[in-house]
């Protein structure tokens, strides 16, 4: 074992045998030391800081137990030893070990342990999971790799795992003790001899594993079969398996799954019976490069070029890693015949031909980004696969824009095979990208050639069709041909077009057949062009439309238009539609009530007739209607209410008297609204009026309850007028203070003097002046008499 650390003035030479270690330091002053042992050495492994200047030069070998040696320099050099640890005769032999300061980590038949030395104890325990008695550690060792200072990988027989040492977590104060745990576990195809790793440039961290190892050179042979030769002695030398030596690259996906980076078979001059420990696998990652040892070879191997790996990738079918790795590549593999561009388009192709089109689809935003040549190529991929309508989704139709053929190849795949799809596309995309004229044609063409299959009425098929030529027809400007197929299908998007294109010249001599497919739009139309088309017009063209009439002068009159048509309007809500005729004739104005009141009485509405009765001021007549039908009282009470008229309270108390009855009703109803007195003198001495007690009783009730309610809003009403006139009379009856910083607000001089004491005038409002200046300002009318100057300049302001 030679050891190379990076102060290039030491190098070590390590060799074991039976009996003895030999080490072989090479410095400035070399270093020799033989150890004789008394147990045959399994597994060996050097401090990693044994060659450096001034560090204690320490060595482990593993047997059942595995012992520390630590050079002590005295008068003479000695290598004490020491266990830590020591295996039962069930655990095998120690058969590999490795050192990763301060971490050692040793594997036998129980599994691979790892020591901590700061700890001083085993702080973790990987089980194989392979059958340890069938597959013998002396024929297909263990490997280990440290791919950081706390991560180790290890390789044995078929299964690569790899262990993370974390450390402990604080629990109550208290720091627990570090662990081992792990992260990946991988069955792999083949049986393992050695194990590295490749870091990654950036980060230096590892990103692959370097696998070697034995598989079988035939397809028929199985791992089993080579382990089961390296575990037993065959007589036959004739049934011996020549297995094939492989270097896989590995990277991590899942816990127990793996991307297969690359995978490569070498050629080795290598014996029958060939086994797994008689290979092993070194490697500098640092360097990308990794020394192959065989029984009579040593191979030097290193990474594949880009164009190499990408050429891999391809040839086993690894499409989307070989397209990745294209595009990371992309500038040292221009040039290259597996280029992104001839990577990418190959993955297409090869989904397409496999029957996987909408995978090649799914690909092909990143793959032709915004290269127009791709798309193109692209296109005529799918075209010449007849499959084009598979990108209806992703065609760009901007940056880039293709060429006109790429969007009618697509227009013309769904006309033929998915009618909604070649609808929608029309709909959607801008007419600028394809030739209108020729997609015209076609679809004149398709429309004729489901015509002729004999159908008489249209098919959906069909509707849609004429649907897109309209479109196209307004595209190139061809209105009147668009308008003939809208109205023709009674296309709501006709509305649209004719708002659109100013279009109603075309359209104004159809207005039937504008209302049939739209009432609504069509009057909203005929109204926003009335001087284009005046309401004689419309009504005489609709003359056979009563409710197309109504829809019409209902939105005219709306408009504060079409007075002329108000007896016109009464007619038609009367025959069709008698919910809009009582709030027309309510809001309207400019019918003849006369004409409208005898066609109420010939259609027997009687809600209507008694509405026009009274706006007309027969009330007695309209009283006389309601009071036709004997459960009608109510109506005719709150009719009299809103009338209000004393006459018609009599009359209905004269209507009401001849059927006793009523009477009763009335007195609870209207009895304050109506005297008592008045409908008690209209009844007869002899009359039985039912309840009439009980009516009075309730009448005289709600007397007495107004009467205490006036009562008390008098006494209320008085409380306040009192107390507001005593503090009137308290303000007034106050003095009003005169000081000497006071000053006339006529002459501005002091009110107070000293002598002699002049005569001031008050007012209530609280302003004083003196006497002479306000007679002086009266006899010059510059203030009217006993009122205050100061406020009556406030009031004028």
């Amino acid at each position: 074992m030679n050891a190379h650390p990076k102060d290039k003035e030491f190098s070590l030479f390590l060799e074991f045998n039976e009996s003895f270690i030999k080490f072989e330091i090479s410095t400035k002053s070399r270093f020799f030391q033989k150890l004789n042992l008394n147990f045959m050495p399994r597994s060996i492994a050097i401090c990693p800081s044994f060659s450096r200047p001034n560090a204690a030069q320490m060595f482990i070998v593993g047997e059942r137990n595995l012992m520390l040696y630590e050079r002590k320099s005295s008068f003479i050099e000695t290598f004490p030893c020491r266990p830590i640890f020591r295996g039962a005769e069930k655990d095998g032999f120690i058969t590999m070990c490795s050192w990763s300061e301060p971490f050692i980590a040793m594997t036998n038949d129980a599994g691979t342990s790892i020591y901590d030395r700061t700890e001083d104890k085993m702080i973790t325990l990987v089980t194989p999971s392979h059958d340890v008695d069938r597959i013998r550690s002396s024929r297909i060792p263990p490997a280990h790799c440290w791919l950081s200072p706390t991560s180790l990988a290890i390789g044995w027989a078929d299964t690569i795992t790899i262990v993370v040492i974390a450390e402990g977590e604080k629990i109550d104060n208290k720091i627990q003790p570090k662990r081992g745990e792990v992260h990946y576990q991988w069955n792999v195809s083949m049986l393992l001899s050695g194990i590295s790793f490749v870091s990654d440039p950036q980060t230096g961290e590892w990103k692959e594993i370097v696998a070697l190892g034995l598989q079988p050179a035939s397809d028929d042979a199985t791992l089993d079969e080579i382990s089961d030769q390296a575990s037993t002695v065959s007589i036959s030398s004739d049934s011996a398996l020549i297995p094939a030596v492989q270097v896989s690259v590995l990277a991590p996906f899942k816990f127990d799954k793996y991307h297969l980076i690359s995978e490569d078979r070498i050629s080795l001059n290598i014996p029958k019976r060939a086994q797994p420990f008689q290979f092993n696998l070194i490697g500098l990652s640092s360097y990308e490069i990794h020394f192959i040892m065989g029984p009579r070879d040593l191979v030097i191997a290193s990474p594949y070029c880009a164009s190499e790996s990408v050429k891999w990738r391809v040839e086993n079918g690894m499409w989307e890693e070989a397209w990745q790795l294209a595009k990371q590549k992309a500038s040292e593999l221009d040039g290259t015949i597996w280029d992104q561009r001839s990577v990418g388009r190959e993955m297409l192709k090869t989904y397409v031909d496999e029957g996987r089109p909408k995978l090649a689809v799914a690909l092909l935003r990143e793959v032709c980004g915004d290269s127009r040549a791709e798309w193109e190529w692209a296109v005529g991929l799918f075209e010449n696969a007849r499959l084009s309508t598979l990108l209806a989704e992703v065609l760009p139709t901007g940056n880039p824009q293709l060429e006109p053929e790429c969007y009618q190849s697509v227009l013309q795949a769904a006309l033929y095979n998915d009618m909604k799809l070649y609808k929608r596309l029309v709909q959607t995309w801008s007419p600028d990208l394809y030739r209108t004229g020729a997609m015209v044609t076609e679809t004149l063409q398709r429309i004729q050639e489901i015509a002729q299959k004999g159908n008489t009425e249209r098919t959906e098929e069909e509707n849609s069709l004429y649907q897109v030529l309209a479109h196209l027809y307004v595209y190139e400007r061809k209105f009147e041909l668009a308008l003939k197929i809208y109205m023709a299908n009674k296309d709501q998007q006709i509305f649209s077009v004719i708002d659109k294109y100013q279009l109603f010249e075309y359209v104004k001599e159809d207005i039937t057949g504008l209302m049939e497919i739209n009432s609504d739009r069509a009057l909203r139309l005929l109204l926003d062009n009335a001087d284009s088309v005046p309401p004689s017009t419309v009504m005489a063209k609709i003359v056979r439309h009563p409710r197309l009439q109504m829809a019409y002068l209902t939105r005219l009159f709306k408009q504060n238009q079409g007075a002329e048509y108000a007896d016109q309007a009464v007619r038609l809500y009367a025959e069709h539609d008698r919910k809009m005729l009582m709030p027309f004739l309510k809001k309207n104005e400019n019918y003849q009530m006369k004409r409208a009141l005898e066609l109420c009485k010939q259609k027997k509405y009687l809600e209507e007739v008694i509405f026009l009765l009274s706006k007309g001021g027969s009330h007695r007549e309209a009283l006389d209607l309601v009071l036709q039908k004997p459960e009608n009282l109510n109506k005719a009470i709150e009719y009299c209410k809103e009338t209000d008229d004393s006459d018609l309270w009599d009359h209905l108390i004269d209507k009401v008297s001849t059927k006793p009855e009523h009477i009763s009703k009335l007195l609870n109803l209207a009895g304050s609204s109506v005297d008592p007195l008045k409908v008690i003198e209209k009844i007869g001495e002899s009359v039985q009026v039912p309840g009439l007690r009980d009516s009075l009783c309730s009448v005289l009730a709600d007397y007495a309850s107004r009467v205490r309610l006036h009562e008390g809003c008098r006494e209320s009403t008085l409380a306040d007028t009192r107390l507001l006139l005593s503090t009137f009379v308290h303000r007034e009856k106050m003095a009003i203070p005169v000081r000497r910083r006071h000053k006339c607000t006529l002459c501005e001089r002091r009110l107070l003097k000293d002598d002699p004491m002049p005569d001031l005038q008050t007012f209530g409002c609280g302003h004083v002046i003196h006497l002479d200046c306000y007679k002086q300002a009266v006899h010059k009318s510059l203030v009217q008499p006993n009122l205050c100057p100061t406020c009556s300049e406030k009031n004028q302001g």
